[in-house]
């Protein structure tokens, strides 16, 4: 029995350095999941899209055609939202450009994020909000189909310099993105609350919380995958990103306020102006400065750091009007108190 006792005592320190190995090994390959789970990167397209369709399910629950057929009798708001994304933000990209004496990468960046459309996050925004659903929806639809050709043209003539001879848009993922995300599931959503509207609120709720879940996974793997590194282009360009942020707020409001469009318009204009398509940003950057293409690796890396800061500013500053507005906080929404 001693014998036995003491063979296996030996084989077992015989076999420690191999456990050790093996331990080192199963911990790498741990590690190697966790980073992989938390490559953002990789499954940033696949989370936004599952987000988008659950938020946009269940706002359709709760709309109807009637909502859509106010936009088009009163198309002030529509109206405001396309002048605001296609030809005042790019000017205003290119003077805050100019004036603060941005890198090309930067500049350039800025001129692509005033040229993109307003993103699919702002219907979301928008009923969190508490603003005018169907306003957003019509916006966003009108400029991301309309960005075939506003986009090209802002970037041809604010940044034709520095653009590829044989640049063009993406038409088909747009028009997919667009269908796939937003419309498809809108529309069911609205079938839904015609045939059945007993069953649609609960659905309506079940999808809207589904969809706070995947926004809160979102944030909390962009935060952990650390894509975004502040100190890189120094103080100022962040500074005059988080400015140009600001200046399509207050603009938007004071061109809705200018026009006498409601509190709930107004809101609206401001979201779709500020929040701009993200994802559509780092499909163009791809289209415009391919990953092989290093004589403007530095210009591509300005240009990616942009879009990217731009999407957590804007999210940041539409957030906290959302919270605002329900709060009925501030100069704007504090007058709902009276």
């Amino acid at each position: 029995m001693r014998g036995v006792l003491f063979w296996a005592i030996d084989d077992a320190v015989v076999a420690m350095p191999n456990m050790s190995i093996r331990s080192a090994e199963v911990n790498q390959t741990i590690n190697s999941g966790v980073f992989m789970y938390w490559d953002y990167a990789t499954y940033e397209y696949f989370l936004s899209a599952a987000l988008l369709i659950c938020a946009m399910f269940g706002m359709g629950a709760t709309l109807n055609a009637r909502d859509f057929l106010g936009v088009l009798k009163s198309p002030q708001g529509l109206c405001l939202i396309v002048a605001m994304q296609i030809v005042v933000m790019p000017l205003v990209a290119i003077m805050l450009a100019r004036f603060f004496e941005l890198p090309t990468g930067i500049a350039i960046g800025m001129v692509l994020v005033s040229a993109l459309p307003g993103g699919l996050f702002s219907n979301v925004l928008t009923f969190l909000g508490r603003g005018n659903v169907a306003l957003s929806v019509s916006a966003t639809s009108v400029g991301t189909v309309g960005c075939l050709i506003t986009t090209v043209a802002v970037l041809k003539i604010f940044a034709a310099t520095e653009l590829p001879d044989d640049f063009s848009m993406p038409a088909g993922r747009i028009l997919a993105e667009v269908g796939l995300c937003l419309l498809l599931p809108l529309l069911l959503g609205m079938a839904l609350h015609r045939a059945a509207p007993l069953v649609a609120p609960k659905a309506s709720l079940f999808c809207l919380r589904a969809s706070w879940a995947l926004l809160v996974i979102i944030v909390s793997a962009a935060l952990l995958a650390g894509r975004l590194d502040l100190t890189a282009y120094g103080w100022k360009s962040p500074l005059v990103i988080v400015l140009f942020g600001m200046i399509a707020l207050w603009l938007s409001y004071a061109a809705a306020f200018f026009i006498h469009l409601s509190i709930d318009d107004s809101f609206t204009v401001a979201v779709e102006v500020v929040v701009r398509n993200s994802h559509l940003g780092i499909l163009l950057k791809a289209a415009l400065f391919s990953s092989s293409d290093t004589q403007h690796l530095e210009i591509a890396d300005g240009v990616l750091y942009t879009v990217l800061l731009y999407a957590a500013v804007c999210l940041m500053i539409t957030i906290s009007e959302v919270v605002a507005k329900r709060k009925m906080l501030g100069p704007i929404f504090g007058r709902l108190r009276k």
